[in-house]
């Protein structure tokens, strides 16, 4: 089992947030859990349902890769509320400019805890289910975006910031 412990930081400034946001990431023999514990949220869920665009509202993302490069990679996202969404990401340019395809089958594990202006999301992913290999390892980053109420990318937070508006930026994966 390897563990990593990281707080995450402004995605545009890579200062410490206002929005404390610490994330436990776990690799097992076969899964990888996120735990993220954010801080002063108000909690805004733009959307309810399986991929649908919850990330106009607060939420808490992975970007995951495991061929070895950050040009496919899946993108998880979970909502205050639970709804969750799942695609994968075509980046061929390491830009915003990006495909994207939904996956049919939420083969995720998801959990919210509220806790007063407070919550915790934990996410579960099987490795068989994207297509881990020792050989390829993980590449990843990880995000929470804060609306304050509605107010759409107005706080991004990033593992590994990209100094920009976008998370889409796959330079900035690190590995696991």
């Amino acid at each position: 089992m390897i563990k990593k412990i990281f707080d995450l930081k402004d995605n545009r400034t890579s200062e410490i947030s206002k929005f404390t946001t610490m994330v436990v990431a776990t690799l097992t023999d076969t899964e990888i859990n996120f735990e993220f514990f954010c801080k002063d949220s108000m909690l805004y869920s733009a959307y309810e349902g399986y991929n649908t665009n919850i990330y106009e509202g607060d939420v808490c993302e992975v970007f995951i890769s495991t061929d070895g490069t950050t040009k496919n990679y899946y993108e998880i996202e979970v909502a205050p509320n639970g709804s969750v969404f799942l695609h994968t990401i075509y980046n061929p340019n390491n830009t915003s400019d990006v495909q994207i395809k939904p996956v049919e089958e939420n083969f995720l594990k998801t959990d919210v805890e509220i806790l007063g202006s407070d919550y915790i999301v934990k996410i579960s992913i099987p490795l068989d289910k994207i297509g881990y290999s020792k050989e390829n390892g993980i590449l990843f980053n990880a995000f929470r975006i804060e609306t304050e109420g509605g107010i759409m990318n107005k706080n991004l937070l990033a593992y590994s910031p990209s100094n920009t508006g976008t998370f889409h930026i796959s330079s900035f994966f690190k590995k696991f």
